[in-house]
């Protein structure tokens, strides 16, 4: 039997308890193990995004990893801003792990844009919102047509590829996107379509898909098999369909969508619904056998995202009814695809590039259609007027000059949330007390308080925005900048402060693929040429060699 040692609770043999050094010591054994298997878990998904050439970071995956954060935070009584900034700390470490090779050597970009007032004229970054619906559209009307110039990224050419798996013939070249007739048309029946990682894709291949009885399955990249598709389970049973998810321990990618073929011809849209989904509807909605009407409160959100999909059917021909309160669509068969598109600017990016003036002086022209029945658009004009910017709009440009020094800077972004980054730069530039008001994705309005933090400027949360006190900025290490707006904003943000560095840079090229061409020619620029271009050819200059043959 064993011979256990009694100890004596007041002698020298009893276990002592560990001191506070070592517990903490302790502790942080175990937490350094624990970020170990995060950052693998967070780089793997990093990786895999790495390989589509996608950024680094997820802003939805992080949204959803920090409900966590909020709900722990919130019962263990700790400060909701420190817990943002050791997220984004932890998410920043895990992303190191999988960096770009390029980016090692060269951790951060530095930005010192020339001092000096700029004259820029430039044919404006096409919405891409809009690009995305005339390239579904002309698929599916089977369209011989042209599209330039666009800002052909990632997500417009994984939406050509998703549809030409389903019968379209759609090619791109640089800036350009054409699409040709196709003798049998678009059919996603038994089909696997690879909507690759943007939601609007996925959108638009299952609202096309709805029109006729049948099945097939859609597939995804990262992002998608993490989308959470059950607010879409509301509206597609009412049309008919199911879509099923074959991982069951996720709502996301891949699944199959099974139709009916028996559409209702009215559907109630709700507060979660997405606006990109109802846009995607309206923009099919002529291929089902009723048409459909989508029913919505006057000031829902995505009435811009619908308003868009209308003026894209009514310029092909197609007959459509929408009001504060509804979107009604028509079934028909006929229809007048126009051989070249007039795409429209795209408002909230067009609007961070007129800013410019704001901080440089000088002037920028824009060439395109500006949108001016568009909320996203007129919500994007007010907050450069406000932030200090004449802008001057024509038939076939925009363009901005910086005017007086505003004396107060109050404002709204309405549905130009995206700009709200640039928001913060204007708001620094002007000198003076500002309000910003309108954000309501929570994620997005997080950021923008750690971008404050950073700069080190003086901030009150206010029931709708918050309150900046502007100052002498501070930087301190490169940052990792959480949407393409938010690096757009420090590169303003350059002209008061040069050598703020950013450690992404790539993400902003991700957005517009000439922002950084546009960028480092200033201050100034008549019309931009693509890089890639220009390097292709000097390649194939400087490798043209005569050889002599004996």
């Amino acid at each position: 039997m064993p011979n256990y040692k009694k100890f004596d609770s007041h002698g020298d043999d009893s276990p002592r308890r560990p001191s506070l050094l070592q517990e903490i010591k302790d502790l942080d054994a175990r937490l350094i193990s624990l970020i170990s298997r995060r950052n693998y878990l967070m780089g793997k998904a990093a990786s895999k995004r790495k390989l589509k050439g996608l950024p680094l970071g997820d802003p939805d995956m992080e949204r959803r990893i920090f409900e966590t954060w909020t709900t722990e935070a919130t019962d263990k009584k700790f400060n909701i801003k420190a817990a943002r900034r050791v997220f984004e700390q932890l998410n920043a470490l895990a992303y190191t792990c999988v960096a770009k090779p390029e980016n090692r050597n060269l951790p951060s970009y530095a930005l010192s844009p020339p001092r000096r007032p700029v004259k820029v004229v430039i044919d404006g970054p096409c919405s891409l919102f809009q690009s995305q619906l005339w390239i579904a559209l002309a698929a599916m009307c089977s369209a011989d047509a042209t599209m330039s110039p666009l800002s052909v990224n990632d997500q417009l050419t994984e939406l050509a590829k998703a549809f030409n798996q389903a019968g379209a013939h759609i090619s791109w070249e640089n800036d350009t996107i054409e699409s040709r007739a196709s003798e049998d048309g678009v059919s996603f029946e038994d089909k696997l379509v690879f909507a690759g990682d943007d939601e609007m894709t996925m959108f638009l291949v299952l609202a096309f898909g709805l029109k006729s009885p049948g099945k097939f399955k859609v597939a995804g990249g990262t992002i998608l098999k993490q989308y959470d598709s059950r607010p879409l389970t509301a509206l597609l049973a009412p049309l008919g369909a199911r879509l099923n998810t074959l991982d069951l321990q996720s709502h996301g990618l891949p699944a199959r969508l099974e139709c009916g073929g028996n559409l209702v011809s009215a559907l109630t849209i709700t507060e979660d619904t997405p606006p990109k989904f109802a846009a995607a509807l309206t923009l099919a909605a002529w291929t089902y056998p009723k048409g459909l009407t989508l029913n919505y409160e006057k000031d829902w959100s995505g009435i811009s995202e619908i308003r868009d999909a209308v003026d894209v059917l009514n310029a092909c021909g197609i007959k459509t009814d929408l009001t504060d309160t509804s979107c009604t669509v028509y079934p028909t068969k006929t229809f007048s695809f126009p051989e070249q598109p007039n795409i429209a600017l795209d408002p909230e990016l067009s609007a961070a590039l007129l800013s410019i003036p704001a901080f440089a002086g000088g002037n920028v022209t824009i060439k395109g259609t500006w949108p001016k029945t568009s909320p996203k658009a007129k919500d994007a004009l007010k907050a450069l007027t406000l932030g200090g910017l004449i802008v001057k709009i024509s038939d076939t440009e925009i363009s901005s000059t910086k005017g007086d020094q505003p004396q107060s800077v109050n404002i709204d972004f309405g549905q130009a949330s995206n700009l709200f980054p640039i928001g913060i730069a204007l708001a620094v530039n002007s000198g003076t007390e500002c309000s910003l008001q309108g954000i309501n994705d929570t994620t997005l309005f997080e950021q923008g308080i750690e971008l404050l933090e950073r700069l080190g400027l003086q901030y009150a949360r206010t029931e709708s925005g918050v309150q900046i006190t502007p100052g002498r900025l501070q930087w301190e290490d490169a940052w990792s900048a959480p949407t393409p707006y938010f690096g757009i904003a420090l590169g303003l943000m350059a002209w008061i402060r040069p050598g703020l560095s950013l450690q992404n840079p790539g993400d902003i090229t991700e957005l517009w693929p000439r922002y950084w061409t546009l960028y480092n020619s200033l201050p100034e620029i008549d019309g931009l040429k693509d890089p890639e271009i220009k390097d292709r050819n000097d390649d194939a200059k400087s490798n043209r060699r005569r050889i002599k043959i004996d």
